[in-house]
């Protein structure tokens, strides 16, 4: 298995976070077309962003540089990604 950083895990998170308020915001639009494909997409964003958590969480050591999952958005809040900071890889 290939080894991921932390640091690479964070800007996953991040990415795909953004992706899911996209399709979120989209699925409340007026003008959307196949709401059950965006659905779907959604859907299996929603289970990526469930494992990279569970994949942060097992890696991030108790003296870790990087925030604990809870802290990564401001307020909780998992949509508000424009509020992460960047952290440096533990030496």
């Amino acid at each position: 298995m290939v080894e991921i950083s932390l640091s690479t895990l964070l800007v996953s998170i991040q990415a795909v976070e953004k992706q899911i308020e996209y399709f979120e915001d989209l699925l409340r639009s007026e003008t959307v077309r196949d709401k059950a494909d965006i659905q779907d997409l959604l859907l299996t964003f929603d289970q990526a962003a469930e494992n990279l958590k569970e994949a942060y969480i097992s890696m991030r050591g108790e003296k870790s540089n990087f925030p604990k999952y809870e802290d990564l958005f401001s307020q909780g809040s998992k949509k508000d990604s424009d509020n992460v900071v960047n952290y440096k890889e533990d030496e």
